[in-house]
């Protein structure tokens, strides 16, 4: 297995793990902010500490800071939203499928303005995820 396969399935694991604590948080009727804030100051602290351990500065172009910014929003609406339906009574069973659709808008986005091939295997997978995620949540 490659280092880029094998690394996404650490982060398949790791989105998974944060995912399954968003439903415990909203079956203990945490409020959603004050865990985001939480859960950002980790996140914010573990980045520093990857800055130390390999010696990197900080560098980020002013277009690049805009877009983090646009993607730190997406995620911020993205995670309150689907912690907010988790503590409504939502059940992680149907909410987690719907939200793993977010890969299609992302695999669109990835054809748009890549123009990376979408071939006919690809379809057909992307077709299989999500009959499979519509089967899940019902």
């Amino acid at each position: 297995m490659n280092t880029p396969i094998m690394l996404a399935v650490v982060g398949l694991f790791g989105f998974g793990m944060a995912n399954f604590f968003w439903k415990v948080a909203g079956v203990n009727n945490v409020y959603s902010p004050s865990f985001m804030v939480t859960e950002t100051v980790i996140v914010s602290v573990s980045a520093v500490l990857l800055h130390i351990f390999q010696k990197h500065p900080y560098e980020l172009a002013p277009r690049m800071v805009g877009l983090a910014s646009l993607s730190g929003l997406a995620t911020a609406i993205a995670i309150f939203s689907t912690m907010l339906a988790l503590r409504l009574g939502g059940e992680g069973s149907v909410i987690f499928p719907i939200k793993s659709m977010s890969v299609v808008v992302a695999v669109l986005l990835s054809y748009y303005f890549f123009r990376e091939p979408v071939t006919f295997t690809k379809v057909v997978g992307l077709g299989l995820g999500v009959s499979s995620i519509i089967v899940l949540s019902r």
